[in-house]
């Protein structure tokens, strides 16, 4: 063997020794800790007083320990866990994998039932199992008394459980205490009472304590499978919200995504759903059965016991921005043709007509300010919406409708360009407005003009929602104010989108006949038209103070209308009176608001079947096997009147909201209501139409679209359930 060889051989054993003297070192570190444990096991042998021995079961120790050293009926208990560095123990729900402390009472004497609380829980992770338990230490508080309060307790236990970390080992551990009677009656407290008061506050109280709530809990389908969607409530902004989730067996429920809103007061929290492997054949319907929620906010959290409905996907809570952006965007070009328009249908069409023939830059720069005025009317209607909600104020789409003054503001300026249509005056601009872009001084083709057409139209056009405004507004209204004024800049863009395409081709406009005699009678139909807005108007008014206050409102614009119509027969000395009597006109519309109280009662005149809104009432009907039908409604609304003159008051549906097995149930939001507003918000919907459908299997309600057909409110009435309504019902 050469020098070189030998050399060779004992390097390689150095290497190989030295490999060996790091894996024992390794070793020796991970076991360390144990060590330390049994060391400190050898020096506490005796058992301290109100507590079992220390039982050691190789990783970690466990013991019984009581809040007192005695006993006077009343028993407060604890199993104290030290687990070594990396073990768990699970709590009463383990999650993907585990099985939670279980205790077996035999042998004892004098102890009347026990029952264990749950300190919260961590979330952990075994082999990319997702699980739920506790480290390092903990106690499992117990509630339980003697029977006979004049004699001692003897607690003779059997603890089991199963502990893990790379591998899971279950252990069953023996324990015996004895307490005695306390002679004073009264007993005494030990030094473990600390230890387990300490565990006890951080078990979740039940119902709605510490501020928090579940206001609903839904299963949502959709392509890519079921989840649990729970929104909560807080009563100071949420940081970092999260909930535990105990149902069936056959149901597993994982980590949930959250979003926050309404300025972290409200969480939306979807929980993944997916089927366990003891599921068997006949798995139970999720909707309908009763969960157990642990929501919990830092140190916060709060158990309830809940019924799980049938939802739809809060979009808007997850959503990317962008996606919400286009759906603000579709929503503003659907508003046009939403019935809510038909006030302002004049204005946009009396927009389109009078370019015939014309010019096609000056149809383009007219077009223009009027998508300008649109955008800037949203502008408007955002920051108003911010300063409310930073005043605490109660927001909402199409609220400006339930102010008094509002409605009259607006009747006045209906009846004015209603006036200007029938050509009983023409507004006249300063120079530099009317002058601006060439355009005449008549003002019908300002830019000044077209501006003003696109802010009356807007806000003319807001009382009502549409498909995907819906969605779009209540992600905005939950978010801060940079979203809020994105959003509402692309609603503006959307509903002002076919006033650009004539923009972006004139021609659509001034291939249109040349304005003549035909323009004259165009004019004075759409007048009427304003004219019918005006009398819609003053209807509401009627409703929300009373039928005084809209005589009044409506003698005034008749007297508006008679004064300018009639100007050009008046004395040339009395001529110069016509804007003050208009101006005196319009001041003293002002005041029929102060005339007569307001009436909230809500709108059940329909049918006598239609009942007064009463939120607190819908859970005993559900209990009742009722379905509950809510609609939510309001004067101003008129696509709140299409959906009931079509669906609500007539046919299939009508029949049904009639018979015995559904309650029918009208919110009416002509008025400020902040209930009716916090009911609208726990759906994430900020206006209105706005129904939903309760029953055994959607508890927390169905929501259904702005748009009602027969076959959505059957198809929700049967949804919501477990008869057959429909069928029954024909």
């Amino acid at each position: 063997m050469t020098v070189a060889h030998k050399s060779h051989i004992s390097q390689t054993g150095m290497v190989s020794f030295a490999n060996k003297c790091r894996a024992l070192a390794a070793w020796a570190g991970r076991i360390a800790p144990a060590v330390a444990l049994l060391v400190g096991l050898a020096t506490e042998a005796a058992a301290e007083p109100a507590a079992t021995e220390w039982v050691d079961y190789g990783q970690g120790r466990a013991r019984i320990v009581s809040a007192t050293e005695n006993v006077a009926g009343e028993l407060v208990l604890g199993v104290h866990y030290q687990m070594a560095p990396g073990w768990e123990i699970y709590w009463r729900s383990p999650g993907e994998a585990g099985f939670p402390t279980t205790i077996v009472w035999d042998g004892s004497d004098n102890l009347g039932p026990a029952n264990m609380d749950w300190p919260l829980p961590h979330r952990f992770e075994i082999f990319d199992l997702e699980t739920y338990g506790y480290k390092e230490e903990v106690v499992l508080p117990i509630r339980a008394r003697a029977l006979d309060d004049g004699a001692g307790v003897a607690i003779r236990a059997e603890v089991n459980f199963l502990t893990c970390e790379e591998v899971c080992i279950p252990h069953s551990l023996p324990m015996a205490l004895d307490l005695p009677v306390s002679a004073s009656g009264t007993p005494q407290l030990s030094q473990h009472a600390a230890l387990i008061n300490k565990y006890r506050a951080l078990v979740p109280p039940r119902d709605a304590q510490r501020g928090l709530v579940v206001e609903r809990a839904d299963v949502v389908t959709g392509e890519a499978g079921s989840h649990l969607q729970v929104v909560a409530y807080s009563d100071r902004p949420m940081t970092a919200p999260d909930v535990f989730v105990e149902g069936p067996q056959a149901f597993l429920f994982t980590k949930p995504d959250v979003s926050l809103r309404d300025g972290g007061s409200r969480a939306v929290l979807r929980v993944p759903v997916a089927i366990t492997a003891i599921a068997g054949k006949e798995t139970p319907a999720l909707p309908g059965s009763a969960l157990t929620l642990t929501l919990l906010d830092g140190e916060r959290a709060v158990e309830q016991i809940v019924t799980a409905g049938i939802g739809q996907a809060d979009t808007a809570s997850f959503a990317p921005f962008v996606v919400i952006l286009a759906l603000a965007l579709l929503g503003g070009l659907i508003l046009n043709v939403m019935p809510c328009v038909l006030p302002v249908l004049s204005i946009k069409l009396l927009g389109v007509v009078s370019h015939g023939g014309g010019d096609s830059g000056a149809v383009r720069r007219s077009f223009v300010a009027t998508s300008a005025g649109i955008v800037a009317a949203f502008l408007a209607l955002a920051a108003i919406l911010v300063a409310l909600r930073a005043g605490g104020a109660a927001i909402g789409w199409g609220v400006q409708f339930q102010q008094p003054l509002f409605i009259v503001a607006m009747t006045v300026i209906v009846t004015l360009f209603a006036a200007n249509l029938f050509g009983f005056f023409e507004l006249r601009l300063p120079a530099w407005l009317a002058g601006a872009g060439g355009a005449p001084r008549e003002g019908r083709h300002s830019l000044g003009g077209a501006f003003g057409n696109g802010v009356l139209a807007t806000i003319l056009a807001t009382p009502c929602s549409a498909p995907f405004l819906g969605t779009a507004v209540g992600f905005a209204l939950s978010r801060g104010a940079v979203e809020i004024f994105a959003i509402f800049v692309a609603l503006g863009i959307g509903m002002a989108a076919p006033f650009l395409l004539v923009a972006a081709v004139p021609r659509l406009a001034t291939m249109l006949p040349k304005p003549g005699r035909w323009m004259i009678v165009v004019r004075r139909l759409l007048g009427l038209a304003l004219v019918a807005t005006a009398v819609w108007l003053v209807s509401v008014l009627a409703f929300q103070i009373s039928p005084a206050s809209a005589y009044i409102l409506a003698a005034l614009m008749l007297v508006l209308l008679a004064v300018l119509g009639s100007r050009h027969v008046w004395p040339a000395a009395l001529r110069p009176a016509v804007p003050f009597v208009v101006v005196l006109a319009t001041v003293l519309s002002f005041v029929a608001p102060q005339i007569g109280d307001a009436d909230r009662s809500a709108d059940v005149a329909d049918d006598s079947y239609w009942q007064p809104f009463d939120p607190a009432a819908i859970p005993e009907l559900i209990a009742d096997g009722k379905v509950v039908f809510v609609d939510v409604t309001a004067e101003w609304c008129l696509t709140c009147k299409v959906n009931k003159e079509l669906v609500l008051n007539r046919g299939p549906v009508a029949a049904l909201l009639r018979g015995p097995d559904v309650v029918a149930m009208r919110a009416d939001w002509t008025n400020p209501d902040p209930q009716i507003a916090q009911y609208l918000a726990s759906f994430n919907r900020y206006g209105i139409p706005f129904n939903a459908i309760y029953g055994t299997l959607a508890p927390n309600g169905l929501a259904l679209p702005e748009l009602l057909k027969d076959d959505i409110v059957l198809d929700g009435l049967n949804r919501a359930s477990r008869r057959n309504l429909v069928a029954e019902g024909s």
